[in-house]
């Protein structure tokens, strides 16, 4: 997104009508990106073999880059940049953005939380390795979820029906699309880390997503609301707590130890891709508040 908002000052000549039909085109297109990647998202519900992992999870956080570009381009390709943008598109980008800013940071909360569980229970696992006793296997302990939910109220901003004309109404429609996937992704991935629906209950479902949404909402009661690698782990736990001075011991520690490992390799990577939508968003908007100053001047 920052590499295509670098070039949106730049003009393009076209004729009204072509533009028009371009421009129409050009939206479709933006469509197209967001609902071929709703639909693996839906297609991947419906087998339901990843769901609920943290792998499906990383998969369903990747959309948000694609979306991202995928608007960039199309302000790019109806030459919109944003020295033209309406006051009231100014004000609906920024109200996208720092909203995602602020559910970036919930999430990232949410990957550290998990992750310090996942040191805590490495930890407990290496005293147990040394100290084999009743003492040191108590203090294994389930991976359970976190309670601070931070409840996220986000600016209703514009309704997208038909505001505007021309450029501004392409943009409007395709920011309130931005908006919708953007926040029901991040509800999505707070939901799984935090092992709880009321992330996803808290956000405001377009009419497009609500098949989508009944669907995840419906799997992740089927699957007890805690992702894969979590279950995984805790039943490895449970083993080891539950046959102490068994012959099964050392297997399962073993076991609990290959799984902490696969924890925590995703965790990394859902870290890396936060981190990395977040310096994109933040880059992004950055550059705008640039545009806009130097208009101002």
């Amino acid at each position: 997104m920052f590499f295509h908002l670098q070039t949106l000052g730049f003009s393009h000549k076209l004729h009204n009508r072509q533009y028009c039909r371009m421009s129409e085109a050009s939206l479709q297109e933006f469509r197209l990106v967001v609902a071929g990647n709703l639909h693996r998202v839906l297609e991947s519900l419906k087998l339901g073999s990843e769901f609920l992992s943290l792998r499906w999870i990383h998969q369903c956080f990747q959309m948000l880059p694609i979306f991202n570009n995928a608007f960039a381009k199309l302000m790019v390709e109806i030459d919109y940049p944003v020295s033209k943008w309406e006051s009231d598109s100014i004000e609906e980008y920024f109200d996208y953005s720092i909203n995602m800013l602020e559910l970036l940071n919930s999430i990232s909360s949410s990957l550290a939380d998990l992750n310090q569980d996942r040191v805590s229970l490495s930890h407990a696992l290496r005293i147990m390795e040394t100290s084999p006793d009743d003492v040191a296997v108590e203090r294994l302990r389930e991976i359970k979820s976190h309670d601070s939910i931070k409840e996220f109220i986000r600016s209703e901003g514009g309704n997208g029906n038909g505001i505007g004309i021309g450029k501004e109404r392409i943009f409007r429609e395709a920011i309130l699309i931005l908006k919708n996937t953007g926040f029901w992704v991040c509800g999505v991935v707070l939901s799984g880390l935090k092992s709880d629906g009321r992330p996803i209950m808290e956000m405001m479902v377009d009419s497009s997503l609500v098949d989508l949404d009944s669907m995840f909402r419906k799997k992740m009661m089927e699957e007890g609301g805690l992702v894969k690698e979590l279950e995984r782990v805790n039943e490895s736990v449970r083993l080891i707590t539950s046959c102490v001075n068994g012959n099964g011991d050392s297997d399962a520690a073993k076991e609990l130890k290959a799984r902490l490992e696969v924890l925590g390799n995703e965790l990394k990577g859902l870290k890396e891709e936060e981190e990395g939508i977040f310096a994109e968003i933040m880059a992004a908007r950055n550059q705008v508040l640039e545009i806009l100053r130097r208009n101002n001047n």
